[in-house]
């Protein structure tokens, strides 16, 4: 309500102008989720200047995540892929310079969940329900269930078929054992050499099943190529219970790799052809790479 003052027959309208702070105006999201919230798997909660109610957040987070499966919760920071913020005040990306908890008053309207890289204190995800003091339990569950949903809606589901179908196709066949120098040449797959990888070859066709449109072509110890590998982004997804039910089709193996110190397993066509290799992070088994020989 305007104040008024009436003063001597007159009546005065005093009008306080508050100006629109920055922080307060919803930040635009980009398109699509960063790579680091998709390849993520350990994440740390923190409820940042939380009084009351708003404590509740943290809890119900750990309990959302232990269904999800998704991610493994742990109290450490510093060995966390992801730091899930909950605070009542919008956040100012600090959460690595600032000294201690938020001292921003609080009042707790609202409930937010910020996504934060822990090592340079980018918010890579956030979002907010004005939904009051009394509903943060509600609002937690539903900004975790949102970031769930973007999360999912991102993956692309392939099947067991539609990977076994890049087998023998045509474009990538004429490479079948032809030297370097003469892959080279085949300027119409837009070959080329990639800097970090030596014994690859980067190739790409559009006249080949969807799954294996970016591939690298696999150069063997004489310098003859031997196959071609799809490079597997974590936006791939292939249930490892699809090659299961099929186990008569595979040799199965499994090791730890020798440079992220992970456990894998490879399923391996009966005819040698095929290698399908998933990663083993937390909770799930993760697509990383698909190999076809010649």
């Amino acid at each position: 309500m305007t104040p008024v003052i009436r003063f001597w027959g007159l009546v005065i309208c005093v009008c306080a102008v508050f100006p629109i702070s920055a922080e307060a105006i919803p930040q635009k999201r980009p398109p699509r989720l960063s790579e680091l919230i998709m390849q993520a798997d350990f994440v740390s909660i923190d409820c940042d200047a939380c009084p009351r109610n708003l404590a509740e957040a943290r809890t119900t987070a750990d309990q959302e995540l232990l269904v999800w499966k998704r991610f493994r919760v742990v109290e450490n920071r510093r060995q966390a892929d992801l730091i899930f913020l909950f605070s009542a005040n919008p956040y100012l990306g600090d959460y690595l310079t600032r000294d201690g908890p938020d001292k921003r008053p609080v009042m707790i309207d609202r409930t937010i969940m910020t996504v934060i890289d822990p090592h340079t204190g980018q918010n890579l995800w956030s979002d907010s329900r004005i939904w009051g003091s009394w509903r943060v339990v509600g609002a937690t569950k539903d900004l975790i269930a949102e970031l769930r949903g973007e999360m999912e809606s991102q993956l692309k589901n392939w099947t067991l078929d539609e990977i076994l179908r890049c087998s023998g196709t045509p474009p990538y066949a004429v490479f079948a054992y032809l030297s370097l120098e003469e892959s080279l040449k085949k300027l119409e797959f837009g070959v080329s050499r990639i800097a970090d990888a030596p014994d690859r070859l980067s190739v790409t066709s559009p006249d080949v099943p969807e799954f294996c449109r970016r591939a690298q072509l696999v150069i063997g110890p004489d310098s003859r190529i031997v196959g071609f590998e799809v490079v597997v982004t974590e936006s791939a997804r292939l249930d490892v219970a699809e090659v299961l039910q099929r186990a008569e089709q595979f040799e199965f193996t499994s090791g730890k790799d020798n440079r992220s110190q992970g456990v894998y397993f490879t399923a391996r066509s009966s005819k040698q052809k095929i290698v399908i290799r998933f990663d083993i992070r937390g909770h799930r088994s993760v697509l990383t790479r698909v190999s076809y020989y010649y």
